[in-house]
């Protein structure tokens, strides 16, 4: 005898000694199912948060309350925390531990998180006065309550065995997006936890196609839809009202305009460089090469890396060329390749200069590039400013120094795109985009590091954009079809949720690369802006999409 259990179901328990009684062998994902909807009988009864009296130090903002209780009373402690960057998903997180602990409906905690954010993770407990033990590969945390692990870390063995042997109560992921491809360890590995109850948080449930929704709902919920093509079909459907209460049970998004949230202003300051005689001479002839290669049809992206690379700075630009695989490019280029960064200045790194001293304040400094980085680090510092580094390669401990280092001591610190997710920068009241990434949720990311929650200063936003380079064609084009850069905040990530930057990357490249004429590169923007205004309309008039966020971008086959 078979049963199905769905979440909110009245007639699940009569059912449930119907099944008993049969005698039965019960499959999985029956027991999976029954058996949280048996331990979270009790928490029914009280429908208010009583930790909220345990805490001292802080407030919860309404819409975190919220959200905190809808997990709790109504979806099973079996959830999606997907809030919009900045809004506090960490809170509502803690306050699900901490009320399931206050009621003794778990005993041990498992936090999986990116390394670089298990000391954040740490403090933000110790708000909720919960103590826990990070994972540093001994035995110790099988005596704590609550575990924070670096899922990169415990994914394979040794530990991945010594987990997978453990029975956590809740196991909750950070950064969850990134368990959307089945084929991937980290969805893998999750898969094989056993825990009670889960909670999934990440700003975007959707990475790449509205499937990603389908392999996240399969780690909280498998009986949710009954197959992939079944999921498929009910997007595909006119009936979106029961999408909406499938999506439902499975996630929670508030939007900034929804909450009591009241938000200082982002004061944009779009300002166009003029680069140094020989920052242009060298970007000239790199663009003067790069056009003759792609008469010739010769041209590859590559190439048009180099161009990106020169809008960063040109010191970047030649240590890119100065790598092996550009020795037949740099013949053709008569520039001197052999100058020093040392001898050389870009008129980028003086207007951040000038910058810094007009508000001497915290400055945050994002690049793509990590010559670019070095080499502010230390134009910075032979004029006076003390700045710090974060970036990818840093071990955790030396990303939470960087941290405090840029709070309590250093003007500036100069980040890669790494820093663009985990870091909590509310101290500081100023960014500076060095150069600029091509798809926009790179900068929502990057901003929404200082324009958040706690926030008490209007933030000043400084865009560094080179003239008469493709920095600028990108920038006039994309301003104009996506309305974007004057309202960073807001509609754009409803429109770019559902893609990765490869894909618009993909896009912008081929407009670029392949165009033979600036009115056949604006045909394709024009499209672009087409497919985006479409979305965006779909957003504003469906609940549905309000709700699951899955009306995002367009798949590539539609650009």
């Amino acid at each position: 005898m078979e049963i199905n259990v769905s979440i909110g179901d009245k007639d699940w328990r009569e059912r449930f000694f119907r099944y008993l009684n049969s005698f039965s062998e019960p499959s999985s994902l029956a027991l999976t199912e029954i058996s949280y909807e048996l331990k979270y009988t009790s928490i029914k009864k009280e429908r208010t948060l009583s930790c909220l009296q345990d805490l001292i130090d802080f407030s919860p903002m309404p819409h975190q309350i919220n959200a905190a209780e809808k997990v709790l009373f109504e979806m099973g402690s079996r959830a999606i925390l997907a809030d919009e960057v900045g809004l506090g998903k960490t809170i509502e997180a803690g306050l699900i531990i901490k009320e399931l602990l206050c009621r003794k409906m778990v005993k041990k905690v498992l936090i999986l998180v990116p390394s670089s954010l298990a000391g954040q993770w740490q403090k933000e407990l110790w708000r909720f006065t919960l103590p826990s033990i990070i994972h540093r590969g001994k035995k110790e945390w099988r005596q704590s309550p609550i575990t924070i692990a670096s899922i990169d870390l415990v994914k394979r063995e040794p530990f991945r065995s010594e987990f997978q042997k453990e029975a956590f109560d809740l196991l909750l992921v950070d950064e969850a997006h990134k368990l959307s491809n089945p084929k991937t360890l980290n969805h893998q590995f999750v898969a094989s936890l056993k825990s009670s109850y889960r909670i999934f948080l990440t700003a975007t449930p959707v990475q790449n196609k509205t499937e990603d929704l389908y392999h996240l709902s399969q780690l909280l919920h498998p009986s949710l839809f009954e197959s992939k093509k079944d999921f498929k079909k009910l997007i595909a459907c006119d009936d979106k009202g029961l999408l909406k209460e499938k999506m439902d049970q499975l996630m929670i998004r508030s939007r900034r305009n929804e909450t009591d949230v009241k938000w200082t202003k982002r004061k944009i300051n779009v300002l166009w460089i003029d680069q140094l005689p020989y920052e242009k001479s060298l970007y000239q002839a790199v663009e003067n090469e790069y056009t003759r290669m792609q008469k010739e049809n010769l041209h590859s992206f590559s190439h048009l890396a180099l161009l990106r690379q020169g809008c960063s700075s040109s010191i970047s630009l030649l240590k890119a060329l100065r790598g092996e695989k550009h020795d037949d490019f740099c013949k053709s280029i008569k520039v001197n390749l052999n100058i020093t960064p040392d001898e050389l200045i870009t008129a980028k790194a003086q207007k951040i200069l000038e910058i810094v001293k007009k508000h001497q304040d915290k400055v945050l400094i994002f690049t793509q590039y990590r010559a670019t980085q070095l080499y502010l680090h230390w134009f910075l510092k032979q004029n006076g400013i003390s700045s710090v580094l974060f970036r990818g390669g840093f071990k955790k401990g030396k990303k939470q120094w960087m941290t405090d280092l840029f709070r309590d001591q250093a003007e500036v610190m100069v980040a890669t795109e790494a820093g663009s997710e985990g870091l909590n920068l509310q101290f500081c009241h100023c960014l500076i985009h060095a150069d600029l990434p091509w798809n926009p949720m790179k900068l929502e990311q990057r901003t929404g590091r200082v324009h958040r929650i706690g926030q008490s200063n209007d933030v000043n936003i400084y865009y560094l954009l080179n003239k008469n380079t493709i920095e600028e064609r990108i920038w006039r084009l994309l301003k104009d079809k996506m309305v974007l850069f004057e309202t960073i905040v807001g509609e754009h990530d409803h429109l770019l949720s559902g893609t990765t930057e490869k894909d618009l990357d993909r896009y912008l490249n081929d407009a670029i690369l392949h165009s033979r004429s600036e009115k056949e590169m604006k045909l394709k923007l024009d499209h672009l802006e087409s497919v985006l205004k479409k979305a965006h309309q779909k957003i504003l008039q469906s609940d549905q999409a309000v709700a699951t966020g899955t009306e995002g971008f367009p798949e590539k086959e539609e650009f």
